[in-house]
């Protein structure tokens, strides 16, 4: 093989290896920065964008401790006018939960809206996707149904999108790449 043979196969070897194995760290990288959002509890672009905080850690919201799904059944005691101590004012069921009121924003018991987070790779692009029909609306903000109580506007509390932390990340990713294909 002659010399101009050689280097027009190591570029065509080059430009294969950038437009499949790109993507694929575009993609990680990503996640994982997306994924970070939610421990920082807040979107990470040119510093952190603190979330709007939630109504079931505010002890003055009727949500306070609201745990979704919650089906422990407690005993409630009230003292009725006139009696000595408390009687039982029957069993309730509740979906309070001391947890809920210290879990982070977005991070439910089981963390699925972070764990949902992939990316898909193709040849030249790569996107970020989620399984969870609520991911868009917690990502952008929006209107929601809730419980029957009709619609509530829930605040925008963005985890994907762009950022200047994440473009830094994936151009150090691209050059790490680069370097080794012309080594």
């Amino acid at each position: 093989m002659n010399p101009f043979q050689q280097i027009k196969s190591e570029i065509v070897r080059a430009v294969s290896k950038v437009r499949n194995d790109l993507p694929r760290i575009v993609g990680k990288t990503a996640v994982d920065h997306y994924k970070e959002n939610f421990d920082k509890e807040g979107f990470v672009n040119g510093g952190v964008e603190k979330w709007k905080d939630v109504k079931r850690r505010d002890a003055k919201s009727p949500w306070y401790g609201f745990e979704y799904k919650g089906d422990r059944t407690t005993h409630r005691l009230k003292k009725k006018k006139g009696a000595k101590g408390y009687q039982s004012g029957g069993r309730n069921k509740t979906n309070f939960s001391n947890a809920a009121t210290k879990r982070q924003i977005l991070s439910g018991s089981t963390h699925e809206l972070k764990r949902s987070l992939r990316y898909v790779a193709g040849t030249d692009q790569v996107a970020i996707v989620s399984d969870k029909p609520y991911a868009e609306v917690q990502n952008e903000g929006g209107a929601i149904k809730i419980f029957g109580r009709g619609s509530v506007m829930l605040p925008a509390r963005p985890f994907v999108g762009e950022s200047i932390e994440l473009d830094k990340k994936i151009s150090d990713e691209t050059d790490k790449l680069m370097d080794n294909l012309f080594k």
